[in-house]
């Protein structure tokens, strides 16, 4: 159900959102929910150590390189990987792994 608020209700509603998001974005800042910082190297070998698990997934031939800042990783496969049959699970995988440490690291 959809209703439009029209004058003290709609500010109403308006302060409620507005203190919603200040509390929430306060919540983000606190030094007791801040990120750990990593290397790029590391952050590169967790996502590795993951894949690694991935059934079909290549033991040579994959590199994660991570870069900018906010930080980003790419997944390359080289010769060496021989023909990957499920190449687009694995990368599905990878960006379930990325975007996970992404919420839990920062770049150092």
């Amino acid at each position: 159900m959809c209703r439009i608020a029209t004058g003290d209700y709609a500010v109403e509603l308006l302060i409620r959102r507005d203190r919603v998001e200040n509390g929430l974005k306060r919540l983000m800042e606190e030094p007791g929910q801040r990120r750990q910082t990593k290397t790029a190297e590391e952050l590169a070998a967790m996502i590795l150590q993951d894949l690694s698990k991935v059934d079909g997934c290549p033991k040579r031939g994959v590199n994660v390189t991570v870069y900018g800042m906010p930080w980003n990783a790419m997944l390359m496969f080289d010769a060496e990987a021989g023909p990957v049959r499920n190449k687009a699970e694995v990368r599905q995988f990878f960006e379930i792994i990325k975007e996970r440490l992404q919420r839990l690291y920062e770049l150092a």
